[in-house]
């Protein structure tokens, strides 16, 4: 009450004041415009714009809330539309997962422009333009995906090579994790997909050159990567010699990439073995022998034994010698008998070799033992027990055959 009394009589002072200065001295006022001109006193003329002014405070003040209005009903308006996008989009995702794939394309697509996340839109609709066999589709909506969210190249890219593995599109799907290469070290699916499609590819080449990255970024466990790694090299050795086993330089180029590889590739029995078999091909028998007798020293293996059996090496002599000094500490090994036999096959000791492969037979009938027996005693002139071994062995190679009913013997020669 204080207040309002207080600005009453603030208000009359101010009124009877200006009373009395209209009243001392009006003022004059004269306005010409062109041939008209108007007068008035100085008080009617400040009356007047004061009037203007409030006009104008008023049609703006009139106009903002106009304006206020139709922004609060276009925010609800586009807050509705954008749940329903948004909706939308939810029912497009569960149709995906459920499998409906027209459905969730029609769905994701509808409200694509007027979701949060278009770019999730256009992904799952590329996906399930994938799943109904639209290539042109999917790919479309992956150029849009995009062109919809700045910085998302990586995310489409990744995308479209899953889809290109998943189509059996290999030689596309490594053209589009080349590209997206560039970023791998922030994103390490690439790496993932590229091991995929090297191994897709057979280019165990280029496996070998990702192992490094592989690694760095922590994508496998120890255990699987060592296995990747070996795998890798054997079967890159295995590539190498298919690309050159018409080639004088098959050799060469077995030990170049045999001298790339780490020491527990060099080291471990399966590759040893392998790239053995591939040398004894080329004919490189000397370096076979110098990496058979050094990993035997490391690991007693039957295939290494075997292999040894096989080598022409350049002192046959030396190779027996050594391979019965095994024979001490591993009497009872049937590959061990079965190389002594061939090797005294090689330094011609005609009964030796019938011994050790006698001795071998008795540990292990296999269709090799029984072809080697059947071979020596054919060229001894013992044709009967040579037939045997050979009908015993072909028996031993065929025990997959399934049982089928035969013809009986002629014994009338008709």
């Amino acid at each position: 009450m204080r207040r309002i009394f207080l600005i009453c009589v603030i208000a009359l002072a101010a009124a009877t004041g200006l009373v009395i200065l209209i009243e001392k001295d009006p003022g004059y006022m004269l306005l010409a415009w062109g041939s008209y001109t108007i007068e008035m006193t100085v008080w009617v003329a400040l009356a007047a714009l004061a009037a203007v002014l409030f006009v104008l405070w008023l049609v703006t003040s009139l106009l903002n809330r106009t304006l206020a209005v139709g922004k609060a009903v276009q925010s609800v308006v586009v807050q509705q539309s954008e749940k329903r996008a948004q909706q939308q989009t939810a029912r497009g995702l569960i149709a995906f997962i459920e499998g409906n794939w027209e459905r969730s394309r029609e769905l994701l697509l509808s409200s694509s422009e007027k979701s949060e996340t278009p770019l999730l839109n256009y992904l799952i609709a590329a996906r399930a333009s994938h799943q109904l066999g639209d290539l042109k589709q999917r790919g479309e909506y992956l150029g849009y995906a995009g062109e919809s969210t700045s910085g998302a190249s990586i995310a489409v890219d990744i995308t479209q090579a899953e889809l290109q593995l998943h189509a059996g599109q290999l030689e596309e799907c490594l053209a589009t994790l080349k590209r997206a290469r560039k970023n791998a070290g922030k994103h390490p699916r690439v790496l993932g997909l590229l091991k995929d499609v090297y191994t897709r590819l057979d280019d165990w080449e280029q496996m070998l050159a990702l192992i490094p990255e592989l690694r760095r970024h922590h994508l496998l466990s120890e255990e699987d990567l060592n296995a990747l790694h070996l795998k890798a090299a054997i079967e890159n050795l295995d590539n190498v010699a298919e690309r050159n086993r018409n080639s004088d330089a098959l050799s060469a180029s077995l030990h170049h990439w045999w001298q790339q590889y780490p020491k527990d590739i060099t080291r471990n029995t399966q590759a040893v073995v392998q790239y053995v078999r591939h040398l004894i091909v080329a004919g490189d028998d000397a370096e076979a022998e110098k990496l058979v007798r050094n990993q035997l020293k490391r690991d007693w293996n039957a295939d290494l034994v075997g292999l040894f059996g096989r080598i022409a090496g350049r002192d046959p002599a030396k190779q027996l010698v050594a391979a019965e000094g095994w024979l001490k500490e591993h009497p009872n090994d049937a590959a061990l008998l079965l190389a002594l036999g061939r090797l005294s096959l090689r330094n011609e000791l005609w009964a030796k070799a019938r011994e050790y492969f006698e001795s071998c037979y008795r540990l292990d009938s296999s269709a090799e033992v029984c072809a080697e027996l059947g071979r020596l005693l054919a060229h001894q002139g013992d044709l009967d027990r040579s037939n045997a071994y050979f009908q015993e062995g072909l028996a031993n190679n065929s025990r997959t055959l399934p049982s089928l009913p035969m013809p009986k013997k002629d014994l009338s020669g008709g």
